[in-house]
């Protein structure tokens, strides 16, 4: 019990300095780790997750992975093509659209992350307590 409170309190100051402020605990295992992301159909993947903001104008999802041996990282998709109104930066969302991978940038131009979501909807809601 001793060591999952120290790995709690280590988890949350490390989301605290990435921004991740709300953690789900809605873990899906993929068959090689878990996430908080899952297929849907229509070739689709949802996820949820912090709504963040770059500095350099990248909207991106925050969210964590944990390994089968336990290791916890944090994850971010680039969001593309979201509605001209969405949730504001900070909130948790639940994103639904197509993963990709490969090159893409903010609206000024600035390198994002280079695995990203065509966003087909967004949605704030509340995290899931653990």
């Amino acid at each position: 019990m001793r060591n999952y409170l120290w790995a709690m309190i280590a988890l949350l100051i490390v989301l605290t300095s990435l921004g991740v402020a709300q953690v789900s605990a809605q873990w899906y295992y993929n068959g090689s780790y878990y996430t908080t992301c899952f297929q849907v159909p229509g070739n689709l993947t949802q996820c949820s997750g912090n709504l963040l903001q770059s500095p350099n104008g990248c909207v991106v999802l925050g969210f964590l992975v944990q390994s089968s041996i336990g290791l916890i990282s944090t994850q971010y998709y680039t969001l593309q093509d979201l509605p001209s109104s969405y949730p504001p930066i900070g909130s948790w969302v639940i994103v639904t659209g197509q993963l990709n991978q490969g090159t893409n940038f903010s609206p000024n131009g600035a390198a994002c992350p280079g695995n990203y979501i065509i966003v087909t909807s967004i949605t704030q809601t509340n995290p899931i307590p653990y």
